[in-house]
């Protein structure tokens, strides 16, 4: 698949998670960014399940992971998009 000039611009990322605040941090523009999410343990299972790097746009504040899944040899992309940027 080709990008288009709609799609917006994503970096590779390796997310941290943290499963007891609910939170993910991201290295990002040369600090560390940390978002809340309400289902930060669907997130983990899908990085354990990262058939490729994960990719964040800053735009639309969306995390994408791409996971294995049967019968689909690209993998199946999960889109995780946060709404607030959590304390420091």
């Amino acid at each position: 698949m080709t990008p288009t000039e709609s799609e917006a611009p994503t970096v590779p990322v390796i997310p941290g998670v943290d499963l007891v605040r609910g939170t993910v941090t991201l290295f990002l523009n040369g600090g560390l960014t940390r978002f809340r999410h309400p289902e930060a343990q669907l997130l983990a299972r899908a990085l354990a399940q990262a058939v490729r790097p994960s990719r964040w746009c800053a735009s639309s504040r969306t995390l994408t992971v791409t996971v294995a899944a049967l019968g689909r040899p690209a993998g199946l992309e999960r889109h995780f998009t946060f709404d607030e940027e959590g304390p420091a």
